[in-house]
């Protein structure tokens, strides 16, 4: 398959049709497959990387997509950044993986500096670990692949009643509880941002990140603001920005911070008033945000990175995320765990 390997930011841009096109047809696609979020992404921490975005396709018809970033020190790697980026991975239709992953490689050892690949973030699932295992092989690389992380996903159904419904006992009684419990404490009101609001919103949101006690609270300093900002605002002129947000007696209480396709759900980030923390707020917003994303017709909710106990609670189930490196020197078996 014929590759164009472009090096300038702009012309992310003037594949966004097309890329809309294959992403909806590659069913393991994900927000941080956009041309947005690559867009985003690279503007806000690019600088020092060189960027190879590879075009392949199969005569006239775009086959895969493939945004590669170069570190100084010759390393290959998806554009993103595993600590913000949840899931990192080239798109093409199923059917595809293996030449598209062919091209990927050749691609990237012929990169003038190159000296190993290190791509994170491919979903366990998708097929593309032994997709690039393979190729890699073929280039005489030497993959090995590396368990990174998990994503908790809970199966909607047809609606919010199913959902519930496939919860166990305690689940669903937990659910109930706590919203209840509210209720009884404040006055209780859900909402989600819209483009006039966006702004303020967003303040806030920032606000209750802060009153964290720990990391949490450190997590979101200037730069890591800026970022999430631009973010909002690009998803939000997409379409596929989705801020929820739970007040309790007018004031927000906790927002979660995602994004959807209308299929699937992704939170990205959430933040709460940490001094309302014993009434869980955070938890109630949950249980409602699922409930609109099953409203939206969506199959799927997706917590991201991160096995913390409470995306268990409502019924989630670990997706396995991998990293695969290669390089010219063997690293050991490459057999998955």
């Amino acid at each position: 398959m014929p590759v164009t390997v472009h090096l300038e930011l702009g012309e992310i841009d003037s594949l966004g049709p097309s890329w809309h096109e294959l992403l909806a047809a590659d069913p393991s696609a994900s927000i941080f497959q956009t041309p947005e979020y690559a867009h985003v992404w690279w503007e806000e921490f690019g600088a020092l990387r060189a960027l190879a975005l590879l075009e392949i396709r199969d005569g006239d018809r775009l086959a895969g997509i493939a945004p590669l970033s170069m570190e100084p020190d010759g390393s290959v790697h998806f554009v993103g950044d595993p600590s913000i980026t949840d899931y990192l991975a080239p798109i093409s239709r199923p059917q595809d993986r293996d030449a598209v992953a062919a091209v990927l490689v050749e691609s990237a050892v012929a990169l003038e500096g190159f000296t190993r690949l290190s791509l994170a973030g491919l979903p366990a699932d998708s097929g593309w670990p032994e997709a690039i295992a393979s190729a890699a092989k073929a280039a005489n690389l030497f993959p090995a692949e590396e368990p990174e992380d998990v994503c908790p996903i809970v199966a909607i159904g047809g609606s919010y009643d199913e959902y519930l419904a496939s919860l166990t006992g305690k689940q669903r009684h937990e659910i109930r509880r706590k919203a209840r419990r509210l209720a009884d404490a404040a006055a209780v009101t859900f909402r989600s941002s819209t483009a006039e609001s966006l702004d303020a919103d967003l303040d806030a949101f920032f606000a209750l990140h802060r009153s964290a006690a720990g990391p949490k609270g450190k997590f979101m300093h200037q730069d890591m603001e800026a970022y999430f900002r631009r973010l909002a605002h690009t998803m939000q002129r997409a379409g596929r920005l989705r801020l929820t947000i739970l007040e309790m007696d007018a004031a927000p209480s906790a927002m979660l911070y995602g994004f959807s396709d209308g299929t699937r759900w992704e939170l990205y980030n959430s933040a709460y008033d940490f001094g309302k923390r014993e009434l869980a707020p955070g938890m109630v917003l949950v249980a409602e945000t699922i409930r609109l994303a099953a409203e939206e017709g969506c199959e799927t909710f997706d917590f991201l990175r991160g096995a913390e106990d409470y995306k268990y609670r409502f019924g989630a189930v670990d997706r396995r995320v991998v990293r695969l490196l290669a390089d010219s020197a063997e690293r050991g078996s490459s057999s998955r765990e």
